[in-house]
């Protein structure tokens, strides 16, 4: 008996092996020279690596929603922080502006207290949304773009005392419908829900909201409280993006794709649609 158990230890032992195993040459996204775009931005680094393709699923999938709901405005946000919301926001936006279809594409910063989109593509964060709807400022005066045609940005301002007041006021509901009327789509970037009101109150004016969840640590009930908070506040979930998923091709998948590329990769952590 202990020699068939140990024959079938082995058999597992070298199966597991061959599943895990991977090639000496990891992906490595391809940073352009002469930016201040951080590397994390894949969409304007290197679209066509398999993290870029995987944007370009987010963006079919947006462009879909479009076409039958005619939804255009999209709130980015995520349970809690530290989940790749930002990121996410940043890399879409970019990945739409990309699009052959010559879309005129929003991204606004509605992260009043600590906004990193500025940060993210080398821009400076102020003036921005905190300037417009104190009144400050005209929101063309903030328009500002990382030299990527058909994308605009209005960077999050300096830190006001009253974000929450500020984003449910009338001003920012007038100030959103008139950037509707320019744009084709619109993606806001905002805190998450757990901690805040933010994204309630900006999820009942936008179309729909993209949540963003970690895989390996956003809890399932922390997910589901957050959708309760946006359904409550008539906010409208119009899908999804995990983010942190490791995938281990297999061998024949990985030879296919590897001719398609002049990196090699097998394993690595991208965005999908669920």
């Amino acid at each position: 008996m202990g020699k068939i158990t140990d024959a079938l230890k082995k058999v597992t032992d070298e199966r597991m092996k061959r599943i895990q195993k991977k090639p000496d040459v990891q992906y490595v996204v391809k940073k352009v020279e002469n930016t201040k775009i951080e590397p994390h931005i894949v969409s304007f680094h290197d679209p066509s690596s398999p993290i870029g393709e995987q944007y370009k699923i987010v963006r079919m999938n947006i462009q879909s929603l479009n076409r039958t709901k005619s939804y255009k405005t999209f709130v980015v946000t995520s349970s809690i922080s530290g989940e790749g919301k930002t990121v996410t926001s940043v890399n879409i936006a970019i990945m739409m502006a990309h699009d052959l279809n010559n879309k005129n594409i929003l991204l606004i910063d509605a992260d009043m207290r600590k906004g990193k989109v500025a940060k993210y593509v080398g821009l400076n964060k102020s003036p921005g949304l905190s300037e417009i709807l104190k009144g400050d400022v005209e929101p063309d005066a903030t328009f500002v773009s990382p030299n990527i045609e058909n994308l605009t940005i209005i960077p999050s301002g300096a830190t006001p005392r009253n974000p929450a007041e500020l984003l449910g006021s009338k001003k920012m509901k007038m100030v959103l419908e008139s950037l509707k009327s320019r744009f084709d789509y619109i993606f806001i970037d905002s805190p998450p829900v757990m901690p805040l009101a933010d994204p309630c109150i900006l999820g009942a004016m936008a179309d729909g909201v993209i949540m963003v969840v970690q895989a390996g640590r956003t809890q399932r009930d922390m997910v589901k409280q957050s959708e309760q908070r946006l359904l409550q506040s008539h906010a409208n979930i119009a899908g999804y993006v995990m983010t942190n998923v490791e995938y281990h091709l297999p061998e024949y998948l990985y030879r296919y794709m590897n001719k398609y590329s002049d990196e090699s990769y097998m394993s690595e952590k991208i965005p999908v649609t669920v």
